[in-house]
């Protein structure tokens, strides 16, 4: 059963800013004092002939500016393929592979566009890394996919090399709320979280344990503040779960639950939590949903293979890939963008029992 119990509004989730237009070749013309088709001829390298200091000044003009070829407008004037970038938080997580599912089969069948995939595998080093080398591969859009890693640490590292690469007319594109100046193109985290809640509310649940993970990253920060806003409305009593590690928030289930002997529900972060929750709980002796009910965030193929089917939250990930690609392609042809809210759907399983109050 798939319950849609979101609502759009036009004030709180408006139309991207367009994305700067990087310097052009007439802007490096000008400021080097030539010609548009000596500057053009310089650039290209197509061993025009051009005086050697002349050639150095249109050169050194177009790094000052910023400036690389438009290589995306030109491939979609001549019907060839642009390169995009996206940088995928770890391929091994489902979340993942249905994001770059999404964006490669969209950027086959709506763009002339080849969309690389770089698995970043949750290091964010290795993020700057390929943020870096999709550049010197002159991508003409970059989509960055976070995920449940560190995105505080080397933020300003990251910030800087968006910055320069937006400079030189490179389109960016988020999939997820981070501290860039990139729109983002995803459901509204907040949304997420009080849906997850209100779903055990709903269900007359009074004594519940939030399974959220190590404070890594904004998304799961936003989720954690509205989950125990609604929470704490309701009156229903909450613990925080909180893993000595990274990696420990489905293991850490056990040390709860014996600890809150009362609690009946939890509500997990992310789909991977919630496939580690049912497995603890099945192994400390009890089950869901008639011991404990448990609702995940996320809509990867395990959550609807997994026993009992999961109640969860949809993120709606094909739309946000669609979305972003599709605002790289208009950004740089200069083609006309609406764009409307991308929501998050309520999907109700079998994991989920109703408390007798």
């Amino acid at each position: 059963m798939v319950e849609d119990v979101s609502v759009t509004d036009p004030e709180t989730d408006p139309l991207p800013a367009r994305p700067r237009r990087g310097p052009t070749l007439v802007d490096v013309a000008r400021e080097a004092g030539v010609s548009v088709s000596t500057a053009g001829r310089v650039l290209r390298d197509g061993g025009w002939p051009v005086d050697p200091l002349l050639r150095d000044r249109v050169r050194e003009t177009a790094l000052q500016l910023g400036y690389v070829p438009n290589v995306l407008a030109r491939t979609l004037r001549s019907g060839g393929t642009a390169l995009v970038g996206l940088v995928a938080g770890n391929m091994l997580d489902p979340y993942y592979g249905e994001i770059a599912e999404a964006v490669t089969r969209h950027a086959e069948a709506a763009h002339p566009m080849l969309a690389m995939v770089c698995n970043m595998q949750r290091d964010p080093l290795l993020e700057l890394k390929y943020c870096r080398q999709l550049w010197e591969h002159r991508v003409t859009g970059l989509i960055l996919a976070g995920g449940g890693f560190d995105q505080f640490t080397y933020r300003d590292q990251l910030d800087a090399i968006v910055e320069q690469m937006k400079k030189s007319g490179v389109v960016v594109a988020l999939l997820s709320p981070r501290d860039l100046d990139a729109p983002q193109f995803c459901v509204d985290n907040r949304l997420v979280g009080r849906m997850a809640a209100q779903e055990l509310i709903s269900h007359g649940h009074r004594r519940v344990g939030i399974a959220i993970g190590r404070m890594q990253n904004t998304v799961r920060r936003q989720r954690l503040e509205a989950m125990v806003e609604t929470f704490e409305a309701a009156g229903v009593r909450h613990t925080l779960l909180e893993p000595a590690r990274p990696d420990a928030a489905e293991t850490a289930v056990s040390d709860l639950l014996a600890a809150n002997r009362d609690i009946t529900g939890l509500v997990a972060s992310t789909h991977m939590i919630s496939m580690g929750i049912i497995n603890e709980v099945q192994r400390v002796g009890l089950s869901v949903p008639q011991d404990i009910s448990v609702v995940a965030i996320g809509n990867a193929k395990l959550v609807e293979w997994s026993t009992p089917r999961l109640t969860h939250i949809d993120l709606n990930l094909e739309a946000c890939g669609r979305a972003a690609l599709d605002f790289i392609a208009a950004g740089v042809s200069d083609a006309a963008l609406s764009r409307s809210a991308i929501l998050p759907t309520l999907v109700r399983g079998e994991s989920v029992r109703t408390v007798q109050r």
